[in-house]
């Protein structure tokens, strides 16, 4: 076997495993940003619940889901980004964005626009549509600093919701790969 094959297999392996640890990343802050969004949505109204009203307290839910990321991830919050800690899964910082959907609009379609554009991640607009008696459809965008437009699947909410994007933009394992960039998402119902 020629030195130039050796490279070349050697290359693929290296593409193999880039591309599994990205896959690896993925799953894990998805399970992540699930296990912190759920701790989430116990933060409710208490004063609106004995009047059958299911509403999030915004700022307690914030903070519960910070000591989530914290807890279980290793990420402490600056702003819209979690910074991680030397046993993170990412190596890089997630930028998120929340969004809650109440008692009111759950019913109804929402789409959400968001957008990176390399550092920072926000949500443009939120577009609401027809009401459904079952629940609304709720559709997620993200446009990239490339001008990509990435879909999420869409979800059917069941309840008032609250909504977790992160973006992650990682670097490679190896300098010469290009760089990991995905959106994950969690949308949890709020607990009663």
């Amino acid at each position: 076997m020629s030195i130039s094959a050796l490279l070349f297999f050697l290359l693929i392996g290296v593409f193999v495993v880039d591309a599994d640890l990205a896959m690896q990343k993925k799953t894990e802050v998805k399970m992540l940003l699930e296990l912190s969004n759920h701790h989430a949505t116990f933060a409710i109204n208490p004063v609106l619940k004995t009047e059958g009203v299911i509403d999030l307290l915004e700022k307690e839910a914030l903070d519960r889901f910070d000591r989530r990321m914290l807890e279980n991830g290793g990420y402490r919050r600056e702003g819209n980004k979690y910074l991680p800690s030397g046993h993170s899964v990412t190596t890089d910082s997630l930028s998120f964005v929340r969004h809650y959907i109440d008692f009111v609009s759950w019913r109804n379609d929402h789409q959400l626009f968001l957008r990176f554009n390399g550092s920072d991640f926000s949500l443009d607009r939120v577009v609401t549509g027809a009401r459904r008696p079952a629940g609304g459809l709720l559709q997620i965008t993200v446009m990239t600093e490339k001008g990509e437009e990435l879909r999420l699947a869409p979800k059917t909410m069941v309840g008032p919701s609250h909504i977790v994007v992160a973006y992650v933009n990682e670097r490679p394992f190896v300098p010469v790969l290009p760089a990991h960039a995905f959106p994950v998402v969690s949308v949890e119902e709020v607990k009663w």
